[in-house]
């Protein structure tokens, strides 16, 4: 019996990973697919509709969480005409910055930082949204503010020494793709 628990031990122990919270499967080819947005619904009232109580709106969030908005609407309707939902995704336009570092272009959801500085290191923080970006380069210089009118509200850039860092503040969660270019960073954003 004493042997049989050793043994059980032994196995036990020998087949035990170093760090027991490292996945054993690791993901090899994550693809991020760029969204393909809702445009337009049409909803037709069978004919004994009279009055639109409330609509359900039933979406899947940035966390994958399903959840539910409600709008009351309580009004009388026409049957005889559909009900349309249209959806116009928001159009930024190309907005460009200069910094001392660098040149910042924002396109739609997309974020490019032209610069030949290597990136150390980039990482996503909340309260408030924002992607913190710190480049390898002697530096010294004061804090740079810029404000901006899209989904990233502002840039703000600080000197630190052997680096400087960017941070991109957002307007909500998202999730991001970074991709490293000859010309810089480009940062996508869904």
């Amino acid at each position: 019996m004493r042997y049989l628990f050793l043994l059980m031990s032994a196995f036990l122990i020998l087949s035990a990973r170093i760090n027991p919270f490292e996945p054993v499967i690791t993901p090899e080819n994550i693809v991020k697919v760029k969204p393909v947005y809702f445009k337009k619904a049409v909803v037709k009232m069978p004919s004994d509709a009279r009055i639109l109580k409330r609509i359900i709106f039933v979406y899947q969030s940035v966390s994958s969480d399903i959840k539910q908005k409600i709008v009351d609407i309580d009004k009388n309707i026409d049957f005889h005409s559909p009900i349309i939902v249209t959806h116009n995704p928001k159009n930024f336009g190309v907005k460009k910055a200069y910094f001392k570092y660098f040149t910042l272009y924002i396109k739609d959801k997309s974020i490019f930082i032209k610069t030949k500085d290597k990136l150390l290191r980039a990482f996503f923080l909340v309260k408030p949204f924002r992607l913190v970006l710190d480049f390898k380069r002697k530096s010294d210089f004061p804090t740079i503010r810029k404000n901006f009118n899209t989904f990233i509200k502002k840039v703000v850039v600080g000197s630190h020494g052997n680096f400087y860092r960017v941070v991109i503040y957002l307007d909500a969660n998202y999730d991001y793709k970074l991709k490293k270019t000859k010309e810089g960073i480009k940062i996508d954003f869904y």
